[in-house]
C-alpha cells in the first residue's frame, strides 16, 4: 500500500516546524525531499532503516547528538553533502527514512506514514524475554476472563439454588486463582 504524498508532506512540515536537530542541514534535507515530490514518491518511512539498501537516518536533538546518518549498503556517512548528493542525484531509487523522536508513536502524522521494512521485519528479531512477556501477559490474559466467566456461572448457580454446581464453579474458580498466583 502507498503512502499518500500529502501524509507524508504533512509529516515532514510537522516534523521541521517541531523537532529541532544539532545540524541545521537536517532540516535543508529534509525541507529538500519536502519541496520535490518526484523524490518523496520514492521515500519509504521505516524503523531500522541501517538494514535497508539505501537508508537515511535522522534524530532530533533530544535523542542525539548524531543528527544524520546514510546508510548505503553496508557503508555509512554522515557528512551532510554526500548524504544530500546522494539523495539528488539517485533519485529514482527507493530512499528509507527512519525519523527518531521522542514519542514518536504517539504522533498520529508519523504513524500514518510508517510502512513495515521489508528488509527487517521486527517480529522476527523479537529477544527470548519479550517473547516470553507477551506469552505470560496473554496466558494472564485467559486466565482472568476464565474466572470472570466462572463468576457469572456461579452468580446463576446461587440463582437456581444449585448448591452442587457453586461448588464444582467454586473450586475451579480457586484452582485458576492459584494457577494466577504463579504467573505473577
Amino acid at each position: 500500500m502507498a503512502i499518500d504524498i500529502a501524509d507524508k508532506k504533512r509529516f515532514l512540515t510537522w516534523l521541521i516546524t517541531h523537532e529541532f536537530f544539532v545540524r541545521r542541514e537536517v532540516s535543508w534535507i529534509l525541507n529538500y525531499l519536502l519541496t520535490h515530490d518526484a523524490i518523496l514518491n520514492k521515500v519509504h518511512f521505516v524503523e531500522q532503516a541501517q538494514h535497508t539498501p539505501r537508508g537515511i537516518c535522522v534524530r532530533s536533538s533530544s535523542v542525539s547528538d548524531q543528527s544524520i546518518t546514510l546508510y548505503l549498503d553496508d557503508r555509512t556517512y554522515q557528512d551532510s553533502d554526500q548524504i544530500f548528493h546522494e539523495i539528488r542525484f539517485n533519485w529514482k531509487n527507493p530512499l528509507y527514512l527512519e525519523c527518531i523522536f521522542p514519542e514518536s508513536w504517539d504522533n498520529p502524522l508519523y504513524v500514518a506514514v510508517l510502512e513495515d521494512n521489508k528488509f527487517h521485519k521486527w517480529n522476527d528479531h523479537l529477544d527470548e524475554v519479550m517473547v516470553d512477556r507477551v506469552d505470560a501477559y496473554f496466558k494472564q490474559n485467559a486466565l482472568e476472563n476464565k474466572i470472570q466467566q466462572l463468576y457469572q456461572e456461579i452468580d446463576q448457580a446461587l440463582e437456581q439454588g444449585n448448591q452442587e454446581q457453586f461448588l464444582l464453579l467454586t473450586n475451579q474458580v480457586n484452582e485458576l486463582l492459584l494457577q494466577k498466583e504463579v504467573l505473577q
